[in-house]
């Protein structure tokens, strides 16, 4: 079956569905072939369960009911089918992908242009070669603005994403260290991120620079449409300048430029989300969002799925909870935000960062030693990487079950800040619950929730 068959087909029936579990009357499902699943397997299910019609890899199927969509491959079916669809969309696409903080960022800039647009957004961290074709697809009339997210863990993943999206204008939130794995060095994490400012240089789009990262600055600089930051000058009628008033226990940001200032009060904790509250607003200034509008969308945003949100208990007690992901970057930013905090006892819950391939042991050696200079914060460790690394110097457990029974035990002083930081597959939102529980024990402690067995000065 050809794109334009298949576009027909998608105009009738919208909805598209890869899970047979959660198919509605009507939809369009795909049989998308995983590493452990193959949707082909399941597809009569789907129409049982009411699909109007399966997209699926096998030929024998589509002779076995007309319902059945037979194409080559479905993943490519799937995104051909979203280019269709995206090119028949006249609004502005903007594009975000980065390190650290790009999801925060979508967040922010939807609240901000829904002052004024109707905006279409990805859902949740639905940034990948399925989650990315999948939220094209739900594109309605009635939208005039996408945001796409874009995530990716090797090279040539973004540069596919944005072939598939045409965006007209995006941002690279900042380089940093993750994925190394896949990207092999921090270089390679550019030189990932640099396939959507490539993009839009080929299709004539606008790249919106942070201008306070280096490497960012080094190689985009030239070819910014306009740039946001802490240190250039508004030599530009579009550029915005940024600095930090207030950061904790919340972020409050002053903004100039466009001919405008104004300051963004916000519930974000951490320096380090400065950066994605500067780049929402300049999206915002750019598309014609009033600045009043933009604060009030900004200062509106709650943090949620375990990004930076901050949790108060009883007695005085905040919780940091950071636990959706973690890599080098976020991990030393999130470390330094805790040594900032005003409260007077402070400690770390953190699971080991994956994903960094030859890199783990240098990477993990390097938050022991952040650690070891900082005696005041107190830590417990969760995961393979940081248990064999520090098993005689810090309390370390294999998993988050052992950790918690651990927690269990202890006591939490008053006036306690604690930060909860690991990869995602350590789970270490789990221990949210035992911390609540500790707090509401209402039972002072002079002394460390957890003490090191070693500390070298």
């Amino acid at each position: 079956m050809n794109r334009k068959l298949l576009y027909r087909y998608f105009l009738h029936h919208p909805n598209i569905c890869t899970d047979n579990r959660k198919v509605q009357p009507g939809d369009l499902f795909f049989a998308l072939v995983g590493d452990k699943h193959d949707g082909n397997d399941y597809a009569a299910l789907a129409l049982e369960a009411g699909a109007a019609y399966a997209v699926v890899s096998r030929p024998e199927l589509a002779r076995q009911d007309e319902r059945y969509l037979y194409v080559p491959d479905t993943l490519r079916a799937l995104q051909e089918l979203a280019y269709t669809h995206r090119m028949n969309f006249t609004g502005p696409v903007i594009a975000i992908t980065g390190t650290n903080g790009k999801t925060t960022t979508k967040e922010l800039c939807d609240l901000v242009l829904k002052q004024k647009y109707e905006v279409l957004a990805t859902e949740g961290n639905l940034n990948n070669h399925i989650g990315v074709p999948l939220t094209l697809l739900r594109l309605r009339p009635e939208h005039e603005v996408a945001i796409i997210e874009m995530g990716a863990s090797a090279k040539g993943e973004i540069k596919l994403l944005a072939a598939i999206a045409q965006p007209t204008a995006g941002l690279i939130t900042n380089i940093g260290k993750a994925h190394l794995e896949g990207f092999g060095s921090i270089e390679g994490v550019m030189e990932a991120k640099s396939e959507l400012p490539e993009q839009l240089r080929k299709t004539g789009g606008d790249f919106f620079l942070n201008d306070d990262d280096e490497r960012l600055r080094a190689r985009w600089s030239d070819f910014a449409r306009l740039k946001y930051g802490s240190h250039h000058s508004v030599d530009h009628p579009l550029d915005l300048l940024g600095k930090v008033l207030i950061d904790q226990p919340h972020l409050t940001v002053l903004v100039t430029g466009m001919g405008t200032q104004e300051m963004i009060p916000t519930s974000l904790t951490g320096r380090y989300n400065y950066q994605n509250v500067l780049a929402a607003a300049t999206v915002g200034l750019y598309m014609g969002v009033p600045i009043a509008n933009i604060r009030n969308a900004i200062a509106s945003y709650a943090p949620n799925n375990n990004r930076s949100q901050i949790e108060q208990l009883h007695r005085e007690i905040n919780v940091i909870m950071d636990a959706y992901n973690a890599n080098p970057t976020s991990m030393h930013e999130a470390l330094e935000n805790l040594s900032e905090a005003p409260e007077q006892h402070k400690y770390a819950i953190l699971g080991d960062m994956l994903e960094l391939g030859n890199a783990t042991e240098e990477e993990h050696q390097a938050v022991l030693q952040w650690l070891r200079r900082h005696p005041d914060i107190s830590a417990l460790l969760c995961g393979k990487a940081f248990s064999a690394l520090a098993p005689e110097e810090y309390p370390c457990y294999g998993t988050v079950e052992e950790l918690i029974q651990h927690l269990q035990e202890l006591r939490i002083p008053d006036d306690s800040c604690i930060l909860v930081k690991g990869s995602r597959s350590i789970r270490l939102e789990k221990v949210f619950p035992a911390l609540e529980d500790l707090a509401l024990e209402g039972k002072s402690y002079e002394g460390r929730l957890w003490v090191s067995r070693h500390r070298t000065e």
